[in-house]
């Protein structure tokens, strides 16, 4: 029972594209990039890919490749809560791969629009932390 609910509620299979925006590690310097939602890619889990523009000094793009589960659904609302982890890849003089882990809300909007608001922590070169506003839309 807990897997075919797990599974209901992480089966989308709604692709969608949009811009998001954030601040790195303390609040020190922002980001913009797009981001993007394709699946079921693997099971229940949702390819969730995202390329990150910061604005400032420190590396200025970062590739995301996470895999996206949402083992919380809150009736009556649509709001979800989603974890990811992925790899991912800092584009610099010195590029750096490393792991990514997230943890968001999924929250509608009418149509097939949502916003993700996401923090995430990076290991290996990947920066330590930051918070994401993402506003999609179904393709």
């Amino acid at each position: 029972v807990l897997f075919l609910a797990l599974l209901a509620g992480t089966a989308q299979g709604e692709t969608a594209l949009g811009p998001r925006l954030g601040l790195v590690e303390e609040g020190s310097e922002f980001f913009l990039g797009i981001q993007g939602e394709f699946g079921p890619a693997f099971g229940p889990a949702i390819l969730a890919p995202s390329l990150d523009f910061r604005i400032g000094d420190g590396p200025p793009t970062i590739l995301n490749l996470d895999l996206r589960l949402y083992p919380v659904f809150l009736p009556e609302t649509g709001v979800r809560v989603y974890g990811a982890l992925g790899p991912s890849w800092q584009f610099s003089d010195d590029d750096e791969l490393g792991l990514s882990l997230a943890v968001g809300l999924h929250i509608p909007m009418k149509g097939l629009r949502r916003y993700n608001l996401e923090y995430r922590w990076g290991s290996g070169g990947i920066p330590e932390s930051k918070i994401a506003l993402a506003v999609l839309f179904g393709l």
